[in-house]
C-alpha cells in the first residue's frame, strides 16, 4: 500500500472528527529516529512529519469494519483500531515514510497468520520472515509493488481473537 492511497482516508477522517493540528513552527520537531512502529493508538489517527503534526479521534462508526481497498494487506472483516503516519521525507535524511495500522478480529492468531501465509497471496506481497516472538506471530516481507516492506505482529486478544499491528514502510 502506498501512502498516497491513505490520503483520501486521512482527509475524510479530518473532516468528520475533532482534531488538533500543528503546522510549521508550531509543530513539534520530528525525533532523529522517528518510526511509526508501536505508535498507532486505539481510536486515534496521528500524523507526524517535518512541520506538521495532527492528532484526532476516529469516529466509532468508521472503525467497525474495514472495507479492504489496501492492496490486500488487511485481514478481511477486521475492525480498524488506529493509525499512525510517520512522514520522514523532507527532513534532509534518507529515511522512509511509515504507517502503522492497528486492527482486530474475532479469528484466532493462527487463522489470521495462515491467511497471510497463503501462497495464493504471493501476487500481493512476499514473505521474508515468519517467527514467534514474545507470544506473538511476526510476519514480514516485501510489498508487491517493490516500493516498500511490511511487518505484521499478531497477538492473542483478551477474550479471544487477534490484535494486529501492521507496519508499512514506503521509500517512494
Amino acid at each position: 500500500m502506498t501512502l498516497a492511497k491513505l490520503l483520501p482516508a486521512v482527509t475524510a477522517l479530518a473532516l468528520l472528527g475533532a482534531c488538533e493540528a500543528r503546522i510549521g513552527n508550531d509543530a513539534a520537531p520530528v525525533a532523529e529516529n522517528a518510526t511509526a512502529e508501536n505508535r498507532a493508538q486505539e481510536g486515534r489517527l496521528t500524523i507526524e512529519a517535518p512541520g506538521f503534526n495532527l492528532q484526532m479521534d476516529i469516529p466509532e462508526s468508521m472503525r467497525a469494519d474495514i472495507n479492504d481497498d489496501s492492496d490486500g494487506m488487511i485481514y478481511p472483516g477486521a475492525a480498524f483500531g488506529g493509525i499512525h503516519v510517520q512522514g520522514n521525507r523532507g527532513d534532509g535524511r534518507d529515511r522512509p515514510d511509515e504507517v502503522e495500522l492497528r486492527f482486530s478480529t474475532g479469528d484466532d492468531p493462527a487463522r489470521v497468520a495462515a491467511w497471510y501465509r497463503d501462497p495464493a497471496r504471493s501476487s500481493e506481497f512476499s514473505i521474508t520472515r515468519n517467527a514467534e516472538e514474545n507470544g506473538a506471530t511476526v510476519i514480514a516481507g516485501n510489498q508487491a509493488d517493490g516500493d516498500g516492506t511490511f511487518t505484521l505482529h499478531l497477538a492473542p486478544r483478551g477474550g479471544g481473537g487477534t490484535e494486529a499491528r501492521l507496519l508499512l514502510t514506503d521509500r517512494n
